[in-house]
């Protein structure tokens, strides 16, 4: 087919999109749903300056171990196209893809692009999921088809906890038509939304407490995996004394950081979410754990960090980034010792992380906890020293 190229897949980049080359060597980048080393068919749907882009058509040449998704939404929904290969594989390319993306957005900074990477895979490679977002229409669950606004009707889903995924169906009854969040906890296991009022609670055993969190508010969805997360980012700071966590949400990370610290100050805009905070800590009896609401996107945190005078910090901004004002008030700080940043999008991390290498921080690690699996998401932190 002229207007069909077979195309050879030579690796996958951000977003999980593949890249390729035609003979007259212009580059390709491919929509999510093949892997390197695959002979594709495509179909052109864009052409840029410097590149075109894909989708496939046809796989003539399958990757070995490409298997059938157990789901049968799966090609209509798009939201976990590497169900088709195995976990320790999706493992790889992700593992891959965050080094050559840490080359590519920092040709300047070597030395911090080439910290090995260490990687915890998740427990589980389905059923992981104890927050998620649901279409509701006529009392029903739906999603929307990839591509379209059309709703496909949904009875189960296959990445959602089973309390969660088996329970769609009561939990969306009487809820009005629109997108929801729905949630669950692993001590109760019955679906709440975000329309119910209801707190879900999820136990850190480690620490012997519990964060209350409502549907609405974020938290981490992969809860077992979590707990890796936390145990490596309280690792990093224990024993720095006054540490402070922007964007800090129910307190992730802030609750597990008393446990190991004098004083902790967590800072976030989220109304729902401070009050959350504020509650666990409360109920496990913490009496070193300030929480402020502060709108880290828009104002200048400045005093009140440099009041606080924190020699270590967690930062856990949304995909957006960390904001110019934020991280200007952070990047002043003089009693700062060491930074660890949690990431969902290293594209804009890349590009805030380049401000701290410039001024002299150096990268000691870097981390890669698979807390997304049969999807290309993935959750990086990277921490920096003076």
């Amino acid at each position: 087919m002229k207007n069909e190229p077979v195309v050879r897949v030579e690796k996958l980049i951000w977003r999980g999109r593949g890249l390729s080359r035609l003979e007259s060597g212009k580059v390709v980048i491919i929509e999510p749903g093949v892997f390197p080393g695959e002979l594709v068919r495509l179909g052109m749907t864009q052409e840029k300056k410097d590149y075109l882009r894909a989708v496939c058509t046809k796989i003539i040449e399958p990757l070995p171990g490409r298997r059938p998704h157990p789901c049968p939404h799966a090609h209509a929904c798009g939201g976990c196209l590497f169900g088709v290969i195995p976990n320790r594989l999706q493992l790889y390319l992700k593992k891959e893809l965050l080094s050559a993306e840490l080359f590519r957005a920092l040709p300047d900074h070597p030395e911090a692009a080439g910290v090995p990477v260490e990687v915890f895979p998740s427990p589980r490679g389905w059923r992981y999921r104890w927050r998620g977002q649901i279409h509701v229409h006529a009392s029903r669950p739906h999603f929307k088809k990839m591509g379209s606004h059309e709703l496909v009707p949904l009875k189960d889903c296959l990445l959602l906890a089973r309390p969660l995924g088996q329970g769609l169906s009561r939990v969306c009854q009487g809820l009005p038509d629109g997108k929801h969040t729905i949630a669950a906890g692993p001590l109760l296991g019955r679906p709440v939304s975000d329309l119910d009022g209801e707190a879900v609670r999820l136990p850190f055993p480690a620490y012997q407490m519990q964060l209350k969190v409502s549907a609405g508010s974020f938290f981490q969805a992969n809860w077992l995996l979590n707990q890796d997360l936390t145990a490596y980012v309280t690792s990093c700071l224990a024993g720095f004394g006054r540490v402070a966590d922007l964007y800090a949400g129910a307190g992730n990370f802030a609750l597990p950081l008393t446990m190991v610290n004098d004083r902790v100050l967590a800072l976030e805009q989220e109304p729902g979410a401070v009050d959350s905070c504020r509650q666990s800590a409360l109920e496990a009896g913490l009496d070193n754990l300030r929480v402020e609401r502060l709108d880290l996107s828009g104002l200048l945190p400045g005093n009140l960090l440099a009041d606080f005078s924190p020699k270590g910090l967690v930062l856990d901004p949304p995909r957006t980034g960390g904001g110019k004002k934020g991280l200007e008030s952070v990047r002043s700080l003089d009693s700062l010792q060491r930074l660890v940043w949690v990431s969902c999008d290293l594209v804009n991390t890349c590009r805030d992380l380049r401000l701290f290498l410039k001024q002299g921080w150096k990268m000691e690690k870097v981390a890669l906890f698979d807390m997304f699996p049969q999807t290309w998401h993935l959750e990086a932190v990277f921490v920096l020293s003076r």
